[in-house]
């Protein structure tokens, strides 16, 4: 099995160069190539954000920590730009450093501008926020989701450009089919990549994150207790559920923190069972009715 190998291409190989980004920055005097240019600085009101950058959330705190750098030592690299029209440039690579630049009161940036289509400004922008700062696990898998869907790049294409093997990439994708509630655990950091992974597929999966957040459990407790409740539950068949049903359940695990299942019958008569792990979550459980 090959090993990683940084990340894939790179955003030097993306827009097309054989040296690094860095050294072509470097090469201001450099006019031989007509595809990338270093532009004198521009108003940084002209810049805008991409509207399909794949990051949605920005840690603010890092930003005003990069905001202070650049205070002190000024923009070192500059922003990748598309040019829109005379005043108007979207920005391809670099909204942190844009944002950060407004912060630190800059009113001129430097900026390289390249005419790329959206394929390659997708493909650029989500990789130069992975070089950067890693993308939370959901923001990570519809960037690579929109790569596969939007613009047809094979499992194979998107390995050798994100440097993941096709296998982290399959797991990596099939965090979108958790309830959104579940994804927003992960973006909002209460759950990790691990945590989610584990829940993908489970048709109970917001009830059993919302009792794997309250016990703090870590992935290998939470892998634990979902094989508790499997085989607790025993092998009856995945069968269709009263959306109700489901409803109640989360509600009444919401309340007592541990999960249940309701066994509702056509006979109006049925079954309510609760699911401990351990002698304390038991005696806890006892005290809640006793109230």
């Amino acid at each position: 099995m090959n090993k990683k190998k940084g990340l894939g291409k790179g955003l030097a190989a993306l827009i097309g160069e054989k040296e690094s980004l860095g050294n072509d920055i470097n090469k201001t005097n450099d006019v031989s190539n007509q595809n990338l240019r270093q532009s004198d600085e521009i108003p940084i009101e002209f810049l805008h954000p991409n509207k399909n950058q794949p990051r949605k959330l920005f840690d603010e705190e890092k930003i005003d920590e990069l905001s202070q750098s650049i205070k002190q030592k000024g923009l070192i690299l500059p922003i990748l730009v598309k040019k829109i029209d005379e005043n108007n440039y979207q920005i391809i690579a670099g909204e942190r450093r844009w944002r950060a630049s407004q912060k630190a009161g800059l009113h001129d940036v430097p900026v390289i501008i390249k005419n790329l289509d959206d394929k390659e400004i997708l493909e650029i922008a989500l990789i130069e926020n992975m070089q950067r700062e890693d993308l939370n696990p959901i923001e990570e898998a519809e960037g690579i989701a929109r790569l596969q869907d939007e613009f047809k790049y094979t499992q194979e294409e998107l390995s050798n450009i994100l440097g993941k093997s096709r296998p982290q990439i399959s797991n990596t994708i099939r965090l979108l089919k958790l309830p959104q509630k579940v994804k927003e655990f992960v973006q909002n950091k209460t759950l990790s990549a691990g945590h989610a992974r584990a829940l993908v597929g489970l048709e109970d999966s917001y009830a059993i994150a919302q009792v794997a957040i309250k016990k703090n459990m870590n992935v290998r407790q939470l892998e634990t207790y979902i094989s508790y409740v499997k085989n607790k539950r025993g092998k009856k068949g995945n069968k269709t559920k009263d959306p109700n049903i489901l409803s109640l359940e989360n509600e009444i695990t919401q309340m007592l923190g541990l999960i249940i299942k309701i066994d509702h019958k056509n006979s109006e008569k049925g079954k309510l069972e609760i699911f401990y792990n351990n002698l304390e979550q038991l005696d806890d459980l006892i005290k809640k009715l006793r109230k």
